[in-house]
């Protein structure tokens, strides 16, 4: 039972599997969605289903509640303070009528409610930046898909500075950021600041991202679009690497920084360097500037 009067609960609670998967189930979500909202693997989630977890943390208890949309107490097991003991037929039976009127509230839901729509998203990523420099990097979600999980890995090196949304789950040592959004009719930006390693000129590098929707129909999808950054002595915003930056490329960059807004990228540099001849990085600034004809 939950505890009363705001009172804390144990700090590891026992899950009814049977139940937690029956509800998934009925819910038409997959194991790989639940493990995203929730922030561990599908085999934990496979784990916890199947009983081969004597007990789990609270608060991933609570998570779990909240990617299945039940109150905390529909997944909790009998407490087992040593050896499992049967429960009387006061004790199970509320539990009975509990999961009886969920699975018949997901069935009502999946019968009535609208298929969710496919998930897209396309990755916006220069194809150019400098060792040790800062680079906006955009991701557009597809219009009307509703509440998903966003994915995204850096490279080996990369370091996250700021997003908006900010991440729900900051990246860790496997570089992994993940959102929670609600897509609306109009779609929807993630957009991120990222600081290239002091690599090697030359080096290239790859993101990676899915991006996870509800409903059995829902599968992962990977984020589309560009994937691929060298690291070269070039401004973001030039798309062919000739040093110059000429008028698509100064419109592009800007429409990026504007979706990116409150990362608080100064466009300055960028006008400046905009209709230049030619433009040079200065390795004593580490700052690009525009060379005369």
């Amino acid at each position: 039972m939950e505890p009363q009067n705001g009172a804390k609960g144990p700090p590891t609670v026992r899950l009814d599997g049977n139940a937690a998967r029956r509800i998934r189930e009925d819910k038409g979500l997959t194991q790989l969605y639940v493990a995203e909202v929730v922030g561990v693997s599908a085999d934990t989630v496979s784990r916890w289903e199947n009983n081969r977890t004597a007990s789990v943390r609270r608060d991933n208890a609570e998570a779990l509640a909240r990617a299945l949309e039940v109150p905390v107490d529909a997944l909790l097991g009998p407490a087992q303070p040593g050896r499992a003991r049967p429960a009387s037929r006061r004790r199970w039976w509320p539990w009975a009528v509990a999961a009886v009127l969920a699975t018949l509230a997901a069935a009502l839901w999946w019968g009535l409610g609208p298929a969710s729509a496919p998930v897209h998203a396309v990755r916006r990523l220069p194809p150019y930046t400098p060792p040790g420099t800062e680079v906006p990097v955009l991701v557009r979600l597809g219009t009307g898909t509703g509440r998903v999980v966003v994915r995204e890995t850096l490279p080996d090196g990369w370091r996250l500075v700021q997003a908006v949304p900010p991440p729900d789950r900051p990246p860790g040592d496997d570089g992994v950021i993940k959102w929670i959004v609600d897509v609306p009719e109009g779609g929807f930006r993630v957009a991120y600041l990222v600081r290239a390693p002091d690599a090697e000129e030359g080096t290239a590098y790859w993101f990676r991202g899915v991006v996870v929707g509800p409903g059995r129909r829902s599968a992962p999808r990977p984020v589309g679009g560009e994937d691929r950054i060298d690291l070269e002595f070039v401004h973001w915003a030039d798309e062919d690497g000739d040093f110059q930056i000429g008028d698509a490329e100064v419109l592009d960059a800007l429409e990026r920084l504007e979706a990116a807004g409150d990362l608080g990228l100064d466009p300055v540099d960028l006008r400046r360097l905009w209709g230049a001849a030619e433009y040079a990085w200065d390795p004593a600034t580490r700052r690009f500037h525009p060379v005369a004809p």
